[in-house]
Formats: structure tokens, C-alpha cells, sequence
């Protein structure tokens, strides 16, 4: 099956090597940890001037996690209506990242991938060989998936090397 996207995602979807599901289930418990068992005194760090606090980068993942499952849910059902790009760091600004701790926000990570992972194995090879288009690009349903799971790995490597 082949994977349809814009440019600018291919390089979450290199990170992920192998089955998706196999990849979206198995960082299920690897997000919740490294979330979890992130020091408290790093969790509105920021490693540079302009850039995202820890709470910050981990809102970031979860609303882009919801953003691109809902894109493949759209897809998955012949919506009509045109997907919209989102501007992330408006989303970052307007999150009230601040007033949320960690674990709840490990929790909810943990219990949006457990839903998303529901939603995509119920996906039927034809459903995930459907293309569309999101943000004026192209992009398939299997893509969208790959790049939930490279979106967050990206992530998670510029947490474990800048923020860390």
C-alpha cells in the first residue's frame, strides 16, 4: 500500500520502521513513561529563547495527534468539507499549557493513542488506501497514521537531546 503526503511529513515517516500498528501500539507505554518520569523541575524548561517549554512540546504532540486522527477519520468517511491546516504555535499559545501537570497529561496522551489505536485497527486496507487531501496537500489515510507515530518519535528525540 503505498503512502500519499505532502513533503514535508516524510520525515516522520521515516522514523517509523516497520508495521504501523505494531509501532503506534508499541509507543503506547513509551510515550506514558518518558512523560511521567520527566522531572518536575524540567517541565516548563525551554533549551533556547522562542522556543517550547517541555508542557508545551507534550501539548504540542497531543494536539497534533488528535489533529491528524481526525484527518483520517474525515477521510475514512468521504468527508466532503476541505481539512484545514492548523497554525501549532497558535495552539501551543492558546493551550493553558502552564496550569496542566504531567501526569495528567501522561494520562491523556495514554488514553488518546489507546483510542486512536482502536480507531485505526478497525481500518480496512481499502479505508487506509484512501487519499485525500488536508491543508491543500496530499495525504492518505495509512500516511496519516505513519505520521502520528513519526510525529511523536521526532518529539521524543528532541526531548531526549535538547530538553533532557
Amino acid at each position: 500500500m503505498k503512502l500519499v503526503n505532502a513533503p514535508f511529513y516524510q520525515g516522520y515517516i521515516d522514523l517509523i520502521q516497520g508495521e504501523i500498528g505494531k509501532a503506534l501500539e508499541a509507543q503506547i507505554q513509551e510515550l506514558t513513561i518518558m512523560i511521567s518520569n520527566i522531572p518536575e523541575s524540567k517541565w516548563h524548561y525551554k533549551y533556547e529563547a522562542g522556543k517550547w517549554t517541555v508542557a508545551q512540546l507534550i501539548r504540542h504532540c497531543i494536539d497534533t495527534e488528535r489533529i491528524m486522527a481526525f484527518r483520517a477519520l474525515s477521510l475514512s468517511r468521504d468527508e466532503n468539507a476541505i481539512l484545514p491546516g492548523y497554525a501549532e504555535n497558535d495552539y501551543a499559545a492558546a493551550s493553558e499549557y502552564s496550569s496542566l501537570n504531567q501526569l495528567k497529561m501522561a494520562d491523556e496522551y495514554y488514553h488518546l493513542r489507546k483510542c486512536n489505536l482502536s480507531l485505526f485497527q478497525t481500518m480496512p486496507n481499502k479505508i487506509l488506501s484512501i487519499e485525500g487531501e488536508a491543508d491543500g496537500k496530499p495525504i492518505s489515510v495509512l500516511s496519516l497514521w505513519y505520521i502520528i507515530a513519526g510525529h511523536w518519535k521526532h518529539h521524543q528525540n528532541i526531548l531526549n537531546k535538547r530538553y533532557l
